[in-house]
């Protein structure tokens, strides 16, 4: 603290020179004097709190001390009248420390125990001293670094950031976010529990960056890979939702292919009339609507061995689209279905090759803090606290 004090100083002065230069002339030099000017009474605020707290420290070192030599002192005696009493009394090992009565007439052992006694007394008297001293200077530590050189929040946000534990907290989930990415493009459904890892390490190092304790290339990676991680959630969102709807589109078709075929075949009885007739339509109408629930009802197709292969894994998505694409080979001259099943299948290459790009990115990047400097270097240049936040000092 002496020696910060010094340079505190040294510093002070020099930047009062600089403030009382003549030498410069114009706009800048006005305010640069002002600037230095500014900067001398905070470093001298500085040093002021380390000259005062090293004065502190210095005496409670020399209370340290004097409590320290009192209860060697107190230790040696107590020593010294051990041994009088080992001598004299070969049984007083059992009754050390009590306050009972030797019964021995020995001048030699009651000034022992007389001495054991006075040392005890002495060595609580080093103990009080010691934590009265320590109450004292603590409370005149705490006055001196009250004073006008205050942190702000953003120094206090800024040494939070750079605690180590929150970088390993990052580095901890960007591995379990790595391994959940590779197993997404396998099982899609893994991904919202990657994506949504990948949405806390984007905020930890969004902070570290913010305050200067890591790079902004980080953030832009994390960007990436929360778009990829949210583009194959949203895609695989997106073939469920076609599926439903072509189910739903399957099931109106069943219904109208099913009746119209029930009115052709009781095309002769409705033109007869009367209750006939209305028996007929009741019974088209019921055939539209088992036709309906017989598509609806309709297990999910399987998966060939081939077609596992392709699904990566992610063997539900795949069934949806082969869902999709029985009921437009079904109904094929409706449109909406030719529409739904080359979507879907362009939303589930969407899905794996998002997944699979993340993974390809989280790679690269540990490959590249592991073995390129250029890399690294690159990060580094990056590595800088946002515009109008600094710190007072």
């Amino acid at each position: 603290m002496k020696k910060i004090a010094e340079k505190l100083r040294t510093q002070a002065k020099a930047m009062q020179a600089i403030a009382e230069c003549d030498g410069l002339k114009g706009k800048y030099a006005d305010d640069l004097g002002d600037k230095a000017r500014g900067l001398g009474r905070r470093l001298d605020l500085a040093e002021d709190r380390y000259r005062e707290v090293k004065g502190h420290l210095g005496h409670w070192a020399n209370d340290m001390e004097s409590a320290q030599m009192t209860a060697d002192r107190a230790l040696q005696d107590a020593k010294d009248a051990q041994q009088i009493l080992d001598k004299h009394k070969p049984d007083h090992d059992a009754k050390k420390g009590s306050d009972q009565d030797t019964g021995s007439d020995d001048p030699a052992v009651k000034r022992a125990e007389e001495d054991l006694e006075g040392a005890r007394r002495k060595l609580n008297s080093a103990v009080t001293f010691y934590g009265n001293q320590a109450d004292h200077w603590a409370s005149k530590i705490r006055s001196s670094i009250d004073d006008d050189m205050e942190d702000s929040w953003w120094n206090d946000l800024k040494a939070w950031a750079g605690g180590g534990w929150l970088g390993d907290l990052a580095e901890w989930l960007s591995d379990i976010t790595s391994v959940l990415s590779i197993i997404a493009i396998f099982f899609p459904a893994v991904g919202v529990v990657a994506g949504f890892l990948t949405g806390i390490v984007m905020a930890i190092h969004f902070i570290q960056a913010l305050t200067g304790n890591g790079s902004w290339f980080d953030v832009l990676t994390d960007i990436a890979a929360f778009k990829m991680a949210r583009n194959g959630i949203k895609a695989a969102k997106v073939v469920k939702s076609l599926q439903k709807e072509a189910r739903g589109i399957s099931q109106g078709l069943a219904k109208a292919q099913a009746r119209r075929a029930a009115t052709r075949a009781n095309a002769a009885s409705r033109r007869g009339g009367g209750r006939l007739a209305r028996m007929h339509r009741v019974r088209e109408n019921a055939t539209g609507r088992a036709a309906g629930r017989q598509v609806r009802d309709e297990p999910m197709p399987e998966l060939t061995r081939r077609q596992k292969l392709l699904a990566l894994g992610d063997r539900d998505t795949s069934k949806q689209v082969k869902d999709i694409r029985r009921w437009q080979n079904q109904y094929p001259d409706d449109p909406r279905l030719g529409t739904a099943a080359s979507e879907a299948g362009r939303q589930l290459g969407v899905a794996q090759a998002t997944w699979g790009a993340n993974a390809a990115l989280d790679v690269a990047g540990r490959l590249g803090d592991a073995y390129s400097s250029t890399y690294t270097n690159a990060k580094g240049h990056m590595t800088a606290p946002a515009l109008g936040l600094g710190s007072q000092w």
